[in-house]
C-alpha cells in the first residue's frame, strides 16, 4: 500500500513537470512620455485571424468590444492615428513564430484619453516572385495572428506614444516560412476607450 501512494506522489510531480511551458521572448526597452511596461494578450492564427497610472474619478468608459464577435472600431472615430510601425525582427520557432513590432500612434482628436485598448492583426504579403514552397501555400495577402494592446495613460491629449514590444504570434506556414519584416504588416483597431474629463 506505501509502494503504491509513493508512486501515485512520483507521477504527479513527473506530470506537473511536462507541463512547463517555454517563455516567451519580448522587447524589454524603455517606452516614451508616461507609459509604463506593457501588457497585451496574443494569440495564433490559422488562416483567419498596458500598464497601470493614476486613473481619474470622472472617466468616462466606452466599450467597443462586444462579447465573441469582438467588436471593434476605426481609429478615426476616437481621433487617433498609426504614425510608424516598426517590425523590429521575426522570431523563428517550430511551433509558434513571432513578430515583434514597435507601433507609434498619435492624438489628433479633442479628447482626452485615461485608457486605450487595440486589437493589433498582422498580415502576411507574399513577392509576387515567392520561391519559398513549389508552388507558395499562400499567394495572397493572408491573416496570420492577433494580439490585444491596452495602455492607460495620467492623460493622452496631444503628441505620441509608442506602444513598444508588441508580440503576435503565427504559424510560419501561413506566410510560407518567410522571416523578412518586409513581407508582414500590422493593422489597429479600436476595442475600449476611456475618456477623461467628459
Amino acid at each position: 500500500m506505501n509502494f503504491l501512494h509513493h508512486r501515485r506522489h512520483f507521477l504527479a510531480a513527473v506530470g506537473s513537470l511536462s507541463t512547463a511551458g517555454c517563455l516567451v521572448q519580448r522587447d524589454t526597452a524603455a517606452t516614451d512620455v508616461s507609459e509604463d511596461p506593457p501588457r497585451s494578450d496574443t494569440t495564433g492564427s490559422t488562416h483567419s485571424q498596458t500598464s497601470t497610472s493614476n486613473e481619474s474619478n470622472s472617466m468616462d468608459s466606452t466599450h467597443t468590444d462586444n462579447g465573441p464577435t469582438d467588436t471593434t472600431t476605426s481609429l478615426d472615430t476616437v481621433g487617433i492615428a498609426v504614425e510608424e510601425i516598426r517590425i523590429d525582427r521575426i522570431i523563428e520557432s517550430p511551433y509558434q513564430s513571432q513578430i515583434v513590432a514597435d507601433i507609434v500612434i498619435s492624438n489628433v482628436g479633442p479628447a482626452q484619453y485615461g485608457t486605450l485598448e487595440f486589437r493589433a492583426d498582422a498580415y502576411y504579403e507574399p513577392p509576387a516572385d515567392d520561391r519559398t514552397y513549389h508552388p507558395p501555400r499562400v499567394s495572397t495577402r493572408t491573416a496570420v495572428g492577433r494580439t490585444y494592446i491596452e495602455r492607460q495613460y495620467d492623460s493622452f491629449d496631444s503628441g505620441t506614444r509608442t506602444l513598444r514590444g508588441i508580440v503576435i504570434q503565427y504559424d510560419a506556414d501561413d506566410a510560407n516560412g518567410s522571416t523578412d519584416p518586409a513581407r508582414f504588416d500590422i493593422e489597429l483597431a479600436v476595442r475600449r476607450v476611456n475618456r477623461l474629463g467628459a
